[in-house]
Order: structure tokens, then C-alpha cells, then sequence
């Protein structure tokens, strides 16, 4: 899980110092942030759901999941003071990925490959903290928005059929199986985050926060899970 406590250190030097505001400008801003992701518990919900495959005639084998990794957003936003903004953002998290076999007397092998894509687009409401003189800023966000799951399964191995022959015996034949087949699905959600800026040149601002993204997903794929996410961004002001 990532964990905000590197992104909400303000240096003491900071904490002394006057809160103003007189260089403020009013402005929009857009960037680019590169984040890492967490999708909890995506993982143990899939090998939940691989252990009920289990049955007297029926194996399934847990082969492995992937629930955290890289991500990245897009945002922008107005900051019409130096105390509040609001800001829109379309972002994509890690991809969940998850591997299983099962055999039973028809399906002798197939090997299953899933992969959970999730999307999202949010509307935060921005307030900040900023510290005069220095060009940092400490804020908190508050919005929701929508999300979009895209399941990807790539099914891979052999299904046994028995034919039955003119002179009545029967003959059993393996068949290769090989396919891929997608699933969609979407909804609506609320999050919350925290972290510190740092503009200069009357022109750029540097970013680092942390954002919470509770009960994304839906029972038609793995279930609800959460989104967490530490990133690192930079902003261009116009």
C-alpha cells in the first residue's frame, strides 16, 4: 500500500513563517503527474474467487496476481485565490492482472489470463495552505466522478469431446482452445486527498500528493476495491 507520510512533510522553516498572500495572481493551470498505484484488495478477491472453482470433479490453481503498479494523470484547474481552486482530472491506475488454471473431465487444461484496466475522470475541490514568500503550498482535495473497468480474459487450452462412431463405439478428440473475450463496466465514485506544491517562476509549480478512492468497481468483474494512489506532478500556469 502506498502511504502519504512522505508527501506531508513540511519543513520546519516553513511552519514559522507568516501566512500571505500579496504576490498572489489568479490563474488556470494544466499538468502531468506520474503515480503509483494500489488497488486493494483486488488480489485476494481473485484468489477467492479462483478457490470457489473448486469442486469434487474440478480443479483450479492459483497462479499468480498483480494488484499495484504505475499510473498517470492529466488535470487541470482555476485557482481564483490563493486559498481555493477547483480542478478536473482524467487519469488511468495500474493494471490488475491475475493467472489461474483449471482442469476437470471436459476441459482436461485451460490456462486463464485476466486483466483489469481502470480509468477514471474527477472534479476536486482544492483548498490551500500557502506559506508567503516561499512558493509553497499545502492543500487538501475533496470531489468524486465516474470510473471505467475494461476486463481483458485470454483463455488458452484443451476441451475433450467423445463422438459417437456409425458402429456405436465411442471416440474421444481433444480440441485446442484459444480466445479472448472483454467485459466493460462502470459507475460513479467520491475521493479525497492531500499534498504540498512549490511554484517558481511566476510560471510552473511542482506537486507531490496523496489520493484516496474508496469502493471503485462493481460484483460483474472482482468486486469493489480501492484505489490509492502517491504521485508526483508538474503544472504549467496560463
Amino acid at each position: 500500500m502506498v502511504r502519504p507520510s512522505l508527501l506531508l512533510v513540511v519543513p520546519l522553516s516553513l511552519l514559522g513563517s507568516n501566512l500571505a498572500c500579496a504576490d498572489f495572481y489568479s490563474h488556470r493551470y494544466g499538468g502531468l503527474s506520474i503515480q503509483s498505484t494500489a488497488l486493494d484488495p483486488l488480489c485476494s478477491s481473485s484468489r477467492g474467487l479462483v478457490d470457489s472453482l473448486n469442486r469434487e470433479e474440478q480443479s483450479a490453481e492459483f497462479k499468480g496476481c498483480s494488484d499495484s503498479g504505475p499510473g498517470a494523470k492529466l488535470y487541470a484547474g482555476w485557482r481564483w485565490s490563493p486559498n481555493f481552486a477547483v480542478e478536473v482530472d482524467l487519469r488511468q491506475a495500474a493494471t490488475h492482472s491475475t493467472q489461474f488454471i483449471v482442469s476437470n473431465p471436459q476441459l482436461t487444461y485451460l490456462h486463464v489470463k485476466d486483466s483489469v484496466t481502470t480509468r477514471m475522470g474527477n472534479a476536486f475541490f482544492v483548498g490551500h495552505l500557502p506559506v508567503e514568500g516561499s512558493g509553497f503550498s499545502v492543500f487538501g482535495k475533496l470531489g468524486g466522478g465516474f470510473w471505467l473497468n475494461q476486463l481483458r480474459s485470454r483463455q488458452r487450452g484443451d476441451v475433450l469431446a467423445v463422438f459417437e462412431l456409425e458402429d456405436g463405439t465411442l471416440q474421444p478428440v481433444i480440441f485446442p482452445i484459444d480466445g479472448v473475450f472483454s467485459e466493460s463496466t462502470s459507475g460513479f465514485h467520491w475521493g479525497y486527498g492531500v499534498g504540498m506544491s512549490y511554484s517558481f517562476g511566476d510560471r510552473w509549480t511542482l506537486r507531490a500528493e496523496w489520493e484516496m478512492f474508496p469502493e471503485i468497481g462493481s460484483d460483474e468483474l472482482f468486486g469493489e476495491y480501492d484505489v490509492e494512489s502517491a504521485s508526483l506532478g508538474w503544472s504549467v500556469h496560463f
